[in-house]
């Protein structure tokens, strides 16, 4: 029998963290953001609350990495559909709409993400936590746009990060009004490929000059 490997601190740390964050994933998306508690988490998890407090320093940074993980997952589908698809704009923005559908039908993960969102609105030390870490994921939605953008379009435009703000500010609202069942599936499609094309037209300079805010 070969012999069992002995984890580094390093790895077991490291294994420590992902078991806390699948717990807490599982239970944030079966009961909800504000009814979870760090001590139900180390439960699931096996683990103890020493542990969790020494990997997360609250349970807005443990619901802060559930949702990264799931959005780098998401974009890293879509970069996969993107590179799968033959090389032209028509044909990456044909992979949208079964990409968008899946992911703003996962009502559950929406459902947290507003939850998080309506309690960073009322807590200022939150709120700052929680608009470092968005903008790092703003960041990686932009890397993944530039990667695929259409030859005319300059990845230095200074237009291009309010292209991307405006499609992920407007994908959130969609994502929530289908969550809550105001919009169906069809129409948060269509309204987000609407507005991506837009936004393309106008740092392809086809579209008219919108004023930014």
């Amino acid at each position: 029998m070969a012999a069992r490997k002995v984890l580094t601190r390093a790895e077991s740390q490291a294994q420590t963290r992902e078991s806390l964050i699948d717990a807490a994933e599982q239970l944030f998306l079966a009961d909800g953001y504000h009814t979870t508690s760090i001590a139900a988490i180390a439960a699931e998890a096996g683990r103890t609350i020493g542990a969790v407090y020494s990997n997360f320093d609250s349970k807005e940074s443990l619901c802060i990495e559930v949702i990264r993980r799931r959005i780098n997952a998401e974009l890293t589908k879509l970069t996969t559909s993107f590179i799968a698809a033959p090389d032209d704009l028509e044909a990456r923005l044909a992979v949208l709409p079964a990409w968008w559908t899946r992911v703003s039908g996962d009502t559950a993960m929406i459902t947290l993400l507003a939850e998080f969102l309506i309690t960073a609105i009322r807590d200022a030390q939150h709120r700052a936590t929680s608009v470092e870490t968005f903008n790092r994921m703003l960041e990686s939605g932009r890397a993944v746009l530039i990667d695929y953008l259409p030859e005319e379009i300059s990845d230095d435009d200074p237009l291009l990060d309010s292209a991307v703000h405006a499609v992920i500010a407007t994908g959130t609202g969609l994502a929530v009004a289908r969550a809550a069942e105001v919009m169906t599936a069809e129409q948060s499609t269509e309204i987000l490929s609407t507005t991506i094309r837009l936004w393309l037209g106008r740092l392809a300079g086809s579209a008219p000059d919108l004023p930014v805010h």
